[in-house]
């Protein structure tokens, strides 16, 4: 009987044993797939400065990779493992110019905002833009053609695309559907000491009826840092259902900028109630970022509060525990704890601390009101305005909100306003409004356009369908239609020599349009086709000069830019090089 006492005893220990293995794990690396974390490198040989850090809140999405800072343009950067260049590409925005490689472990890296690649696939992306006659472009070179090894070159670190200072932009991507998941869980040689920080936590009334300390709208509560945690001193009040979201930041060592927070827990009285973890986030649901935050706040204050809440449209997979969808409504009139704990990607952890006091709401008024519901089709139709709302375009239902302001000058309809530009959607809401006084001639140049709080116009597209002008947008707010006939506009950047480019290695020119937007540019130079790389951030196309053109001579240069209302502009430019 001893001996099967003993064997018990050694099973449990051994059982306890694994158990706790298992939890310091899924603590370490909260992204289950096994992956060896020591397969990769990182793609710079210089000391590691993350300008940005994986699921960090940017507008409408996570960040999907890291952001690697360097001094200056023309940094080396190396393949991160064995496997093939599978994509180039080369984008006037985005990720500007941009590098894919798989790997056979199953993992794509990605190398975005380079400055170039290096020569034989530069020479490879040069020749299809030349075949193509398209500055954009995107290749799927054989798997044979570009093979690398772990520390090869592949190019130059940049500021290529929608970046605003030197750095490489990498990517760790699930191959078979192109999902990134999140660098920082490979033990890659990061220095992080620091602990996030908490500024502030909102209670927010999730329903009519409820209420924050005696008020029907939501109520903001500094946190205060104290002995290594933080705290809300005052005891806070709630009627009905709320939820709780945190103003917070996560920092690194030797960098000054913020980082994201990686992993949230919520605890109601020492019991685990709501949790996530941003290991792991598809395109296709990056944009739930705006139902994750409390997006009127970001709009108004530029603050980012995290929810501790899901909303019911929300699809992100980022959510372990969510009892109630962390929603909290407290009936007892009892004093409840809560404890919030915030965790980087090298377990640097804080807590947050707050006391709730919950009583009943009061019974929710029966008056039947118009409901935009999230799970379905909605259309709202006027005389003169209309619009579609597709399911899954709300992340949860509102009461529609219409009004109508009288035409102003330079429009060719009244204004019409739809709910608050406050309210985030997760896709194209459909537009559609009837002309007023719009000459003829200018049908084909009407578009609508949404008219931000300050009174600017954003283009959103213009099509003639039935005597409406139709458009679609990713927002709610005020529209109205106008007519582009203007022309885009050329300039050439001036050189200190005029018309003589034999000391200057290129050309540029800035292109810009007062309303619809750049649709395309065409450029030639002895009337042969010339690509002009296009920086669509600083409106700029650029020609370097290259074995395209001959040397020590006049040429006659010609570029066309035309908007997206068909207005056309061209350029004619003498000059010797």
């Amino acid at each position: 009987m001893q001996v099967l006492r003993n064997k018990a005893t050694r099973l449990i220990k051994i059982m306890r044993f694994k158990i706790l293995t298992i939890l310091i794990f899924s603590v370490s690396f909260g992204y289950s797939q096994n992956y060896d974390k020591n397969y990769f490198r990182l793609p710079v040989n210089i000391p590691i400065r993350l300008a940005g850090n994986f699921g960090e809140i940017r507008s409408n999405h996570f960040h999907s990779g890291i952001d690697i800072k360097v001094p200056f343009v023309g940094i080396p950067l190396y393949a991160a493992a064995d496997g093939y260049i599978s994509r180039v590409r080369k984008s006037a925005d985005g990720y500007g110019n941009a590098l894919y490689i798989d790997h056979p472990n199953g993992l794509r890296t990605v190398y975005g905002h380079m400055h170039n690649f290096k020569k034989d696939i530069e020479t490879y992306v040069k020749n299809a833009q030349y075949k193509q006659n398209k500055f954009e472009i995107t290749l799927y070179p054989d798997s044979s053609k570009f093979k690398v090894k772990k520390g090869d070159l592949i190019g130059y670190a940049g500021n290529s695309g929608r970046s605003y200072g030197p750095h490489v932009h990498f990517e760790i991507r699930e191959t078979d559907k192109d999902i990134p998941i999140n660098p920082e869980l490979f033990n890659f040689k990061i220095k992080d000491t620091v602990k996030p920080k908490i500024f502030f936590a909102e209670i927010v009334p999730i329903n009519s009826n409820s209420s924050v300390n005696k008020k029907y709208e939501k109520q903001k509560f500094k946190a205060y840092y104290k002995n290594g945690n933080y705290y809300i001193p005052k005891l806070i009040k709630i009627k009905g259902e709320t939820g709780i979201a945190i103003n917070a930041d996560d920092y690194m060592n030797y960098v000054k900028n913020t980082q994201g927070i990686r992993s949230v827990k919520m605890f109601i009285d020492d019991t685990l109630y709501f949790s996530y973890e941003l290991d792991k986030i598809s395109f296709y649901e990056t944009r739930y970022i705006n139902s994750f935050i409390d997006y009127a706040e970001r709009q108004q204050t530029k603050k980012n509060f995290q929810k501790l809440w899901k909303e019911p449209g929300n699809k992100l997979g980022i959510y372990n525990v969510a009892e109630n969808s962390g929603v909290i409504s407290f009936s007892d009139n009892k004093i409840h704890k809560i404890k919030i704990r915030l965790t980087d990607c090298y377990n640097n952890s804080t807590f947050l601390f707050l006391r709730i006091q919950g009583t009943k709401a009061d019974k929710i008024n029966d008056i039947k009101k118009e409901t935009l519901k999230y799970n379905e089709d909605n259309y709202i139709v006027k005389p003169k305005f209309r619009a579609s709302i597709k399911k899954g375009t709300l992340y949860t239902n509102i009461i529609p909100e219409y009004k109508t302001f009288p035409k102003k000058d330079q429009l060719y309809s009244d204004i019409y306003e739809l709910n608050s530009y406050l309210i985030p959607v997760h896709e194209n809401i459909y537009y559609a409004i009837k002309p007023k006084d719009l000459p003829k001639d200018l049908i084909g140049k009407a578009l609508l356009v949404n008219i931000d709080k300050n009174g600017n116009y954003y283009p959103i597209g213009g099509t003639y369908i039935n005597k409406f002008i139709a458009g679609k947008c990713k927002c709610f707010g005020k529209f109205a239609i106008v007519a582009d006939s203007t022309p885009p506009v050329i300039e050439i950047e001036k050189n200190n020599f005029e018309f003589d480019y034999s000391e200057s290695n290129q050309i540029s020119f800035k292109i810009t349009d007062n309303l619809s937007g750049i649709k395309n540019y065409y450029a030639t130079i002895d009337k042969k086709n010339i690509i002009f790389e296009y920086d669509a951030k600083n409106d700029r196309i650029t020609y370097i000069f290259d074995n395209h053109i001959t040397y020590k001579t006049n040429h006659q240069l010609y570029i066309e830019v035309i908007d997206k209302k068909n207005n056309k502009s061209v350029f004619n430019f003498t000059f010797f090089k």
